[in-house]
């Protein structure tokens, strides 16, 4: 996910997570246990932009898809515990994580009983079929591809939409047995489905209540909140009467409000959460970690640091290297060469937010494979003249490399900031780097348009679950790449269409033993890092500053940041 990035009962759960520190104690409480959050009050939730989308079927990003379970229950979910426990899925919508036949082809799901949307009426198997369906249509983009890759007789549809190329029918690999059984047909065996079910594309929409691209800013809700208010700055979730705590194992929902404001001044909102004044002791930063510049404050501070929500999870950092504006393999290979990892790192505040990365499955998960092609972990500050050279030899053999190329990132302070190292460290092999700054709420609509003219892009993955399956099948398998003009859905960034490595891709997904799954994309991201499409910079960590007055933090894997289902107020 990304944003999109983010656990497994058939192919295993995370190799380990490495946090757990609960946000909340005061000055005078931090050597104590905190105490747990208590039922009411309004959190107040600092985010860098506005989530992009609410309609859930939108969902691309970390932040979205973590504010999203407010408000749209899925057949499963993850738990909203700390520690390995957040890796496993249980029934949301569903009684169970669904019951595989066929060779894993074919998977059911009942619904439990006594299901309400906001306005008291149930939810039934035709919701969840109709929001499936929804996904395919050409009105909006879909982000996550799970629906599209693994559903059967999925080539042709275009969505349920009368006026469309269906004209309002639907799909027959998504079939409601009766109003609570639901069953899916699909195009090859998948052995972890019942995660792909609990990512958001598969959140049901009543069709009475689509109002099509007006949903996003206002969609019908099934959980413990509903939307108030949607303004430029600001999103206002308030309780929905109709969720029962006795249908939902998940969500705390402790708070009465839940506000979540737009800030993007990093060093200002670090600040004033420190000092924990007035309602930013009721505040928590979502998405960013603390500013660089009060990192050593807040580490080496037991008070501080007790409040921080901090730890390690399976995201990467990275660069996509555009393979079509530069289709050279030797000049991409001297991009990958010439990266400076330190002096990213060290802009960012140093250690605390990530280890150096060699490869796009990161360590916490049991698919990742342990290679360094470009020799990066003994050469942080990269090796420029290794790049140099290869970028003469073009030079000499008629097929220069570019010397001055764009880079796509979201137009925030502390990201530009990052983007001057950069800049900086390409100067060295003759390569000027224009910085092409993007609103952040419309980022990655932009660049997850295949025809955008950057030729690297700003991006990170947090993995829909802890295997390879969502790490390398998104970002990389060509055939999801859209063929429209216009599109905003491609998270292939690096527009890298490879048949050996669709094929390949294909292969590891229909394999059902665990660990043979789990080689399997380790090789495929050793063959994709030999293409050179991508730079992978750090394994992140989070370290989120919190209010005195907020409790039960903890990083979920799913998103990389804080648990908005477990968080609350003392």
């Amino acid at each position: 996910m990304l944003f999109s990035t983010r656990r497994r009962a058939a192919v295993g759960v995370l190799a380990s997570l490495g946090l757990l520190a609960t946000a909340g104690c005061s000055d005078a409480d931090a050597t104590d246990q905190p105490q747990p959050p208590k039922t009411g009050g309004t959190l107040h939730v600092i985010v860098s932009a506005k989530p992009a989308h609410l309609d859930p079927q939108r969902i691309a990003t970390a932040t979205d898809a973590n504010v999203s379970r407010l408000l749209s229950r899925t057949l499963t979910t993850f738990k909203s515990e700390p520690g390995a426990a957040a890796s496993e899925i249980v029934g949301d919508l569903a009684t169970d994580a669904g019951r595989p036949s066929e060779g894993n082809k074919v998977w059911d799901f009942q619904l439990k009983e006594d299901l309400r949307w906001e306005d008291g009426t149930p939810i039934t198997c035709e919701d969840v079929k109709y929001g499936v369906e929804r996904s395919f249509s050409s009105i909006f983009s879909v982000a996550q591809p799970y629906a599209k890759t693994y559903l059967a007789g999925t080539e042709n549809y275009a969505g349920p939409f009368v006026g469309g190329n269906n004209e309002g029918k639907g799909l027959a690999s998504v079939q409601c047995v009766d109003k609570r059984n639901i069953k899916f047909r699909l195009s090859q065996p998948v052995g972890d489905f019942g995660y792909t079910v609990a990512m958001s594309v598969f959140a049901p929409v009543p069709v009475k209540q689509d109002t099509k691209n007006d949903y996003d800013r206002k969609p019908f809700s099934n959980g413990p909140y509903k939307l108030q208010e949607n303004t430029d700055q600001q999103l206002v979730f308030v309780r929905n009467q109709y969720w029962d705590r006795k249908t939902d194992s998940v969500r705390k929902a402790y708070p009465e409000k839940i506000v979540i404001e737009a800030n993007a001044d990093l060093p200002t909102v670090t600040s004033n959460l420190i000092q924990s004044e007035g309602e930013f002791a009721d505040s928590i930063d979502l998405d960013k970690n603390v500013a660089p510049n009060f990192v050593q404050q807040v580490v080496n501070d037991p008070a501080l640091s007790a409040r921080a929500v901090q730890g390690s999870y399976g995201g990467i950092r990275y660069l996509a290297i555009n393979s079509k504006r530069i289709p050279d393999l030797d000049c991409r290979r001297a991009l990958v060469y010439a990266f400076d990892k330190r002096k990213f790192r060290a802009a960012a505040g140093g250690s605390v937010f990530g280890d150096y990365a060699n490869t796009m499955i990161a360590p916490q998960l049991k698919a990742h494979k342990d290679f360094d092609l470009y020799d990066s972990a003994n050469n942080v500050e990269g090796k420029p003249d290794v790049a140099i050279k290869l970028m003469e030899e073009q030079r000499n053999s008629g097929k220069p490399c570019a010397t001055t190329l764009t880079l796509s990132i979201p137009e925030q302070k502390d990201i530009r900031r990052l983007a001057t190292t950069m800049v900086e460290t390409y100067q060295q092999i003759g390569i000027q780097l224009k910085v092409n700054g993007i609103d952040p709420e419309t980022y990655f609509d932009v660049i997850g348009n295949p025809a955008n003219q950057n030729d690297l892009l700003w991006a990170g993955w947090i993995p829909d679950w802890a295997n390879g399956s969502a790490v390398i099948a998104p970002l990389f398998d060509g055939r999801l790449i859209p063929a429209k003009t216009n599109a905003t859905n491609n998270q292939n960034y690096s527009l890298l269409n490879d048949p050996e490595i669709n094929d390949a891709i294909t292969a590891a997904l229909e394999e059902s033993v665990p660990e043979r799954q789990y080689r399997l994309w380790g090789e495929l991201d050793e063959k994709i890092q030999q293409q050179a499409v991508t730079i992978p910079i750090i394994y992140m960590k989070a370290l989120r500053m919190a209010g005195t007055n907020v409790r039960g933090g903890f990083i979920h894997p799913q998103f990389g940041q804080p648990d908005l289902c477990a968080l609350g107020l003392a």
